[in-house]
């Protein structure tokens, strides 16, 4: 039905199984493909969820009478960025055997030109940078908490009604 439509735009159309493809092009990585997808989409429900009831605390004028929710926001802000790793992981591991589907196998795909050593060094080069982008954001994240919201008259926390009396008399 739906994947059908996903996949083919038609309903009636059906999915081929694993078992229908030739042995040299069946994913290796089936089980850390799957795990990895559901880590993505919990992660992505649980945020959802912090939102919701982010939102909910806020509206009823407590969300700042509960440290536990303020805490638990402040290590949430790590969770997109490990949301958009293993979905990396996910589209990488779930393409293999192919760069390109159809086109180009990764075992074909390898470059005659560039050495193991190069990729090598320029993988440490780009763990390098990740990995001071990702403290430099750490130390920022910080330094902005510990700071605090800023102060400003414009912005009530706490709601004054919750009816839409307020919204005709200008108020």
């Amino acid at each position: 039905g739906g994947t059908s439509f996903l996949t083919h735009q038609d309903f009636n159309e059906p999915i081929r199984g694993l078992d229908s493809f030739p042995q040299d092009e069946i994913p290796t990585q089936i089980n850390a493909v799957f795990q990895f997808y559901h880590i993505m989409i919990a992660i992505g429900m649980a945020l959802i969820a912090l939102t919701l009831l982010g939102a909910f605390l806020w509206w009823k004028g407590t969300l700042f009478d509960h440290k536990w929710m303020l805490r638990i926001l402040i290590v949430s802000v790590l969770l997109p960025q490990i949301a958009n790793q293993v979905g990396w992981f996910t589209a990488e591991m779930g393409r293999q055997p192919w760069v390109v589907y159809g086109l180009l196998k990764t075992s074909n795909a390898l470059s005659e030109v560039v050495t193991a050593n190069q990729v090598l060094f320029s993988l440490i080069l780009f763990f390098m940078i990740y990995a001071l982008l990702f403290t430099l954001f750490i130390y920022l994240l910080n330094k902005k908490i510990k700071k605090g919201p800023d102060e400003s008259p414009l912005i009530d926390q706490r709601p004054r009604q919750r009816d839409l009396s307020n919204a005709f008399t200008g108020v």
